[in-house]
């Protein structure tokens, strides 16, 4: 069973950026609102060597806010963080993680997917869930509350499907689930009550449990609004130790502009190797580094042409992020790059985007299995009922 990586772009259905909202922070003497671009993600994550049970699924009758005390308030001043970590929970067994990586197929198709393609998604992504697959879970809490592209067009949030996931992460005790609260109170999602300030409380709770996308997303509050770049900064870089590609890929922009250009180049390499729109992202900046215009990374005017990273890197952009004509896959992660494409003056082993993911992912993505085969089966069996987990369409 392959280890998963955290990939900020997955975490959040695919990096693909939402409308501008605001953050409401209310102090005992002022007010203030912050304003940020609220990322979607959907997760592939770090393995832990713990496993889920089985999951109730009387999960969406309560209030877990009106049963837990609340978290300490959001501090909009606050410029000291640690760097913690978590490591989520590693699938629990084979046929869950399968079921899993199956349904990622589809869903990195994207608009691409068809209505029955779109259904036999879910019904991978709900077996997976229902042996406690946490990638799984997020996926589904994150769809079930940010249906967009093709999807939003077609589908209606399903709140109450979304609240029970998220109670079952709560209950699990997954710092991960304190951001899906946060994002539930904010936006007023998964039948909670809208309540910003609370929702950022929550937020605060997930960066100091480690969770990198709340660590990420945080900073852009320091950016956007109190202008602590400072701290944004500290944000960034505790998010990118644990391979957030999104926050490699703002930080590397940072150290370009303050002239550490080895550091920018090492922060946009590993972005790549941990996939995503933000590794895609980074992988077309590098195409272009060692490219002989430079396009817009001007900053890298004296590194040398080097045609074989410039192609390679442009490869790799468009393994993740798909072409007119095709869809990349946002999935993909490649911890073997720096063994056949290393930063320079090392020596290049290239031999396409297979070279750089691991053996088993190689082996997986160039024999993809049946998904279409695995969803009837898992209906056939029973694992999940179609009448529980068919997501009807839109009627108008």
């Amino acid at each position: 069973m392959t280890g998963c990586n955290w990939n900020q772009d997955t975490t959040f259905k695919k990096g693909r950026l939402k409308p501008d909202f605001q953050f409401q922070t209310i102090s005992t003497q002022t007010s203030s609102t912050h304003t940020m671009n609220k990322l979607t993600f959907i997760a592939l994550l770090i393995p832990l060597l713990a496993s889920c049970g089985s999951v109730s699924l009387s999960q969406s009758d309560r209030d877990y806010t009106q049963t837990h005390p609340a978290p300490k308030a959001f501090d909009s001043k606050r410029t000291e963080y640690t760097c913690a970590t978590w490591t989520p929970p590693s699938p629990p067994d084979a046929e869950s993680h399968l079921w899993y990586r199956a349904a990622t197929l589809l869903d990195a198709k994207d608009w691409r997917m068809n209505k029955q393609e779109f259904q036999d998604m879910i019904v991978l992504y709900e077996a997976a869930a229902s042996k406690g697959h946490y990638q799984a879970i997020n996926n589904l809490y994150l769809l079930y509350t940010h249906v967009q592209g093709s999807t939003g067009i077609m589908y209606n949030p399903l709140h109450n499907r979304a609240r029970k996931w998220l109670h079952y992460g709560l209950d699990k005790n997954w710092a991960m689930a304190n951001y899906w609260l946060f994002d539930a109170l904010y936006e007023g999602n998964a039948g909670y009550r809208r309540d910003p300030q609370l929702g950022l409380a929550y937020l605060q709770k997930a960066v100091d449990l480690g969770v990198p996308l709340a660590q990420y997303e945080l900073s852009l509050i320091y950016r956007n609004q109190t202008k602590d770049l400072k701290t944004q900064e500290l944000l960034l870089g505790c998010a990118s130790k644990q391979g957030f590609s999104a926050a490699m890929k703002q930080l590397s922009s940072f150290k370009a502009i303050d002239g550490d250009l080895k550091e920018s180049l090492r922060l946009m390499h590993n972005a790549v190797r941990y996939g995503g729109e933000s590794g895609g992202e980074s992988a077309l900046r590098l195409s272009h580094v060692y490219g002989k215009t430079k396009a817009y990374m001007k900053e890298f005017a004296s590194t040398p042409a080097d045609p074989v990273r410039e192609t390679a890197y442009h490869e790799l952009y468009t393994a993740l992020t798909g072409t007119d004509t095709k869809s990349g896959n946002p999935f993909y992660t490649f911890p073997r790059l720096d063994e056949v494409l290393p930063l320079p003056p090392a020596k290049t082993h290239w031999k396409g985007i297979y070279s750089a993911m691991s053996k088993e992912d190689a082996a997986f993505y160039q024999n993809p299995p049946d998904t279409a085969a695995l969803a009837s089966d898992i209906l056939k069996r029973g694992i999940v009922k179609k009448e529980d987990v068919y997501w009807p369409p839109r009627k108008d």
